[in-house]
């Protein structure tokens, strides 16, 4: 969860709670069933970051293939 772009965005203490919220998200998913209101947001946090993280590996993803031809 904790990506490049958290660890720039924010500050170690920051980052540290982000990661906390997406544990206890991760756990209510276990906790409740999948109709139960609790449930859904916890799944919208999780989908919130998870999204997060796979913007910043497309980004990295294309930064890698970048085949720079002389000097800028």
């Amino acid at each position: 969860m904790a990506t490049q772009v958290a660890h720039r965005a924010f500050g170690p203490k920051q980052v540290e709670q982000l990661r906390e919220i997406y544990e206890r998200a991760r756990a209510v998913t276990t906790q409740y069933p999948e109709s139960h209101v609790a449930n859904k947001a916890a799944r919208k946090l999780i989908d919130a970051f998870e999204a997060a993280t796979r913007h910043e590996e497309a980004s990295e993803h294309w930064l890698i293939k970048i085949d720079p031809q002389g000097n800028a």
